[in-house]
């Protein structure tokens, strides 16, 4: 049996820290606003506004860690209790990009097409994917915008596109090393036996 190599995926508290920073912008000014004023519920709907973001912010950064696993003729890719197997003949390539680049890319991919269609190969698209991209924003592209101007935002995700015009984002803790495992498939011979991917 081949040899198998095991990707982790990535967790990136993107939502979370951008929330944090807009909270430590917002909340002083509601204070003033409210000692100003002398409203007290001023204060208090910051500080709830504030405390329903976070949470929400967190449960979009905490997606299901899961694992690749390469062998010399498949990716299987695992996500809590779903498995998703992809052969070596499907693969075309795949690349680094990140996290504004991948949005982008998708973005050009579903234009034009209808909304139920569009968002479809979008779901498609990050569902192996454990960070945020920012499809869609709960502060009107404010945080997005935070979120790409972090020093991490540019730490690359992994694009991969299949036979049929399919592609899927990847989210490996060793990025670099995933795409060059993968890559390796074009210059190598196809296996007499097929691998399972497991051991």
């Amino acid at each position: 049996m081949s040899r198998v190599k095991r990707f982790r995926t990535k967790r990136l508290w993107y939502n979370t820290k951008a929330w944090v920073y807009l909270s430590v912008a917002v909340l002083p000014v509601a204070l003033v606003l409210s000692a100003v004023l002398r409203f007290l519920p001023i204060a208090w709907g910051g500080a709830i506004l504030m405390i329903a973001g976070l949470v929400l912010a967190v449960q979009r950064d905490r997606r299901r860690i899961g694992t690749y696993l390469v062998d010399s003729g498949s990716l299987v890719i695992t996500t809590g209790e779903a498995t998703h197997r992809i052969q070596r003949s499907e693969f075309v390539d795949a690349s680094l990009v990140d996290r504004a680049a991948a949005r982008d890319y998708i973005r050009q991919r579903t234009a034009g097409l209808e909304p139920g269609a569009a968002r479809a190969m979008e779901r498609e698209f990050i569902r192996f994917c454990s960070v945020d991209i920012g499809l869609s924003s709960l502060t009107f592209g404010i945080g997005r915008r935070l979120i790409d101007r972090l020093p991490n935002a540019k730490d690359d995700l992994v694009l991969v596109r299949l036979t049929d015009q399919r592609q899927l984002l990847l989210s490996p803790v060793y990025n670099q090393d995933l795409v060059g495992t993968l890559s390796r498939w074009n210059n190598q011979p196809e296996p007499e036996h097929g691998a399972t991917g497991t051991q």
